[in-house]
């Protein structure tokens, strides 16, 4: 992964020289150097679709893929931040994809081999077994956003490292069960405690991402918690889900009658054992779908009816970065009849001003810069915010966007058309 920081130590002279002395030089700080990353990935289709995690290419303005035979590739990005996974897609073909097993077979002490590029030795391979299964994790964002909840890991004492992030969790038949993903550490490098996410939520992120770019997660509106054996006998149920306090206003909860104190025991037909349970089941239904959900009350079975809603927002990706969108990194505002002046355009000219140009965007390795005016993007005509806005709203990673724009440099008035491939 390779990252433009926004502020960073100044170009070399040369290529300062070359920014404000070539006829399209901006007059502007040159460009910050480039920082990388490295993380691990397993192909999973043989048309160059590949698995990795989420935070090895979270913020990256470019991702290379490069394969065992020592080949390179651009990849295209399509990322959910809540699953903490993201597929990279190559243009290839006639790939070697891992065989993806069934995570839910997966038992303690079971074989567990884990391969990726443990600081940056590409290839490494390493053997324990699993140590546990269903592991909760609360991971810190460290500065990076808020950090992640993963409601079910598989651990192992296979020895994970940075590097690893985005490899196979694979078992004895060679088949992935898990995407490597986080490490219990006082030191940083591996102790024998290492978390997976299992493949079989993967799969269903795989489904949604590879649909749509978005990965659309149900949502009933309740915090539920675990039945322990001391609230079964006080609850008179041998397991469920107990919901803490009365649900969330205005969610599929609250309209289906559901209250604090509720044991749920059973959703669309699916029996509910635990707190993970419940998640799992219900973050797998479709948006819209009614279901039937089975709960006790005051030892009291019921039957109630609620229809799922999506995730929102703020649940999906709490850190407020869109998962599967990108954006131009550009600042746009109403035009001027001044502004069009002094970019050598009539006074009635329409488009929208460039206020300012991210410094970690693709716009910034463009001609574009503030001043400019953008009159259109892709063919459609940009004469307001709104228009603009509209324009490019439908923009992820990997795009090609054709901007027109009109700009004065020097003497000159030029009008161009510039391909941008989005960040």
């Amino acid at each position: 992964t390779t990252y433009r920081p926004k502020t960073g130590t100044p170009a070399p002279r040369d290529e300062e020289d070359f920014l404000f002395n070539s006829p399209l030089g901006r007059g502007r700080p040159p460009r910050a150097f480039r920082s990388q990353g490295t993380g691990s990935g397993v192909v999973i289709s043989t048309d160059g679709w590949i698995l990795t995690n989420d935070h090895v290419i979270s913020g990256a303005d470019k991702v290379t893929v490069k394969l065992q035979d020592g080949r390179e590739f651009d990849g295209t990005v399509r990322r959910d931040y809540r699953s903490d996974l993201a597929l990279v897609k190559i243009t290839a073909s006639a790939l070697h994809a891992a065989r993806l097993g069934d995570s839910d077979k997966t038992k303690i002490g079971h074989w567990a081999i884990a391969i990726g590029s443990p600081f940056r030795y590409e290839g490494s391979f390493s053997v324990g077994v699993i140590s546990s299964l269903y592991r909760k994790q609360q991971i810190s964002g460290g500065g990076d956003g808020p950090g992640r909840l993963y409601p079910s890991m598989i651990q192992t004492d296979a020895a994970i490292n940075p590097g690893n992030s985005g490899g196979p969790l694979v078992n004895i038949d060679g088949e992935v069960i898990g995407i490597n993903t986080a490490i219990e550490s006082d030191t940083g490098g591996s102790v024998g405690i290492g978390f997976a996410i299992p493949i079989n939520m993967a799969k269903f992120v795989i489904e949604g991402l590879k649909a749509t770019g978005h990965v659309q997660w149900g949502y009933l509106g309740i915090e539920p918690e675990s039945i322990t054996p001391r609230l079964a006998a006080a609850y008179k149920v041998s397991n469920g889900a107990y919901v803490k306090g009365d649900p969330f206003p205005d969610t599929p909860a609250a309209k289906a009658g559901i209250q604090a104190g509720d044991v749920i025991v059973e959703v669309d037909r699916k029996p509910i054992k635990s707190e993970l349970d419940l998640r799992s089941t219900v973050s797998r239904i479709a948006p819209g779908k009614t279901i039937e959900i089975v709960l006790v009350r005051a030892g009291i079975e019921k039957h109630v009816k609620a229809t799922i809603e999506e995730a929102p927002a703020m649940l999906r990706n709490p850190g407020g970065e869109a998962p599967a969108k990108a954006t131009l990194g550009l600042e746009v505002a109403p035009i001027t009849p001044e502004a069009a002046k002094k970019t050598g355009l009539d006074e009635k000219a329409q488009g929208v001003v460039v206020k300012n140009v991210d410094g970690g965007s693709a716009v910034f390795e463009s001609e574009i810069s503030p001043g400019d005016i953008i009159l259109k993007v892709n063919g459609t005509p940009t004469n307001t915010i709104e228009a603009f806005k509209k324009a490019t709203e439908g923009v992820k990673s990997g795009d090609v966007v054709r901007i027109l724009f009109a700009a004065r440099r020097g003497a000159t008035t030029l009008t161009r058309e510039v391909p941008i491939v989005v960040d």
